[in-house]
């Protein structure tokens, strides 16, 4: 049967459970279908997955699928606080230690389109202090944007509450008259009548030097939410408050006469629920493609017979070189989860997941061997053709 064909009549659907039991819908997982069919495109699928070239080569791709939830406890947390400095630009304080995704820029983008301000009025602090920064969990898991996200929508909205009640004072009406945008607080029948954030975040003076209010800060925390524990005996729970899925494929020019092999295409097709930041989602998701090939093709620990490394340095530890990556393609599908801010599903670790397997499928198209271990190297597709017992095919 056709490897894509075969993934989409199995593929995770509403109705489906996961293997905790946990009821499937469109919103906790996405459309791993659509993920399928986009990549069947991106692949050339139709032009077939072997093709046979000249001098001994043979062209081949391999797809895999992925789908990931964190595990985390059930009572894990985050905690945001914004305050404001002088000019009414905002500060963003957050336990979310940055190592590489984008994660702060992310919590600072939620902001500002909550806000309804520019990003660049976003001051986000990147130093985190146990000591004095707001709990978060743990920056793992690919859940950053979804648990501090959540936090930083519930600080806004702590924010704009207590902006609306300052400005009601100065304006002389309603809160409910008000709305917020561009770091002014207006009138919504005449957004000519409005305060700046700036006269009112450190209190409200009147003509006469009499001041009202105070210092105006936000904040907000959130909890995971319905998990539950694993029961012991049958394996049932919800470990995870959400899943991300995707599907990924790797093509391959191999060489049957010395089982060598270099990397033409690698894809993923993935379901991020809301797409807030494209540039620095195709970033991240190309670096973890990266990795995978990587760890599929080449990197490993080798230890000798006392149990002493022996890839101790970039000489020894083999990485992808310079040169030696392929056209990396990413795309995306937008299902979004309902209980996350903007519907933004985690998409930190996930370009990694798959790609090894689907690695391990083109070389075994190409080879005619059952790959049942990585590193995929050369010397091991030899093994596994000849028994090592000769350097012949």
């Amino acid at each position: 049967m056709d490897p894509i064909q075969l993934r989409v009549i199995n593929a995770i659907t509403v109705g489906s459970t996961s293997p905790t039991q946990v009821k499937i819908t469109k919103s906790n997982t996405g459309d791993l279908v659509l993920c399928l069919e986009k990549l069947k495109q991106i692949m050339n699928w139709q032009e077939g997955n072997k093709i046979e070239l000249d001098n001994g080569k043979v062209r081949t791709k391999g797809i895999s699928c992925f789908w990931k939830t964190s595990v985390s406890p059930t009572d894990a947390s985050s905690g945001v606080l914004l305050t404001f400095n002088s000019d009414g630009s905002i500060n963003l304080n957050c336990g979310v230690v940055e190592i590489g995704p984008g994660s702060k820029t992310t919590l600072a983008q939620i902001l500002a389109e909550k806000m309804k301000m520019p990003v660049s009025k976003i001051n986000v602090i990147m130093n985190v202090n146990t000591q004095t920064s707001p709990t978060h969990w743990k920056t793992v898991a690919s859940m950053s944007t979804y648990m501090a996200g959540s936090a930083v929508l519930r600080a806004e909205e702590d924010l704009i509450m207590q902006l609306k009640k300052a400005a009601a004072v100065a304006l002389k009406c309603s809160p409910e008259d008000l709305d917020v945008g561009n770091m002014r607080v207006f009138l919504n029948e005449d957004p000519t009548t409005y305060m700046s954030f700036k006269d009112l975040v450190y209190g409200f003076q009147y003509d006469n030097g009499n001041t009202v209010g105070g210092h105006i800060f936000g904040r907000g925390s959130f909890v995971m939410s319905r998990l539950t524990h694993l029961d012991p005996a049958t394996g049932t729970g919800k470990a995870g408050p959400t899943w991300t899925l995707g599907a990924q494929g790797v093509e391959i020019e191999f060489d049957k006469t010395d089982f060598t092999y270099r990397f033409v295409k690698a894809a993923t097709v993935i379901d991020v629920g809301k797409l807030l930041n494209p540039k620095s989602a195709m970033g991240l998701l190309m670096g973890g493609m990266s990795m995978g090939l990587g760890i599929g093709s080449r990197e490993e620990f080798l230890y000798d017979e006392n149990a002493i490394m022996q890839t101790t340095s970039f000489r020894t530890y083999k990485m992808m070189r310079y040169g030696e990556n392929p056209e990396y393609v990413v795309d995306f599908i937008e299902t979004p989860d309902l209980s996350a801010p903007y519907g933004a599903r985690g998409i930190a670790e996930h370009g990694i997941i798959g790609i090894p397997g689907a690695l391990g499928n083109a070389i075994s198209l190409a080879a005619d061997i059952d790959v049942d271990k990585l590193p995929i190297t050369p010397e091991y597709i030899w093994k596994k053709k000849t028994g090592g017992k000769n350097d012949t095919y």
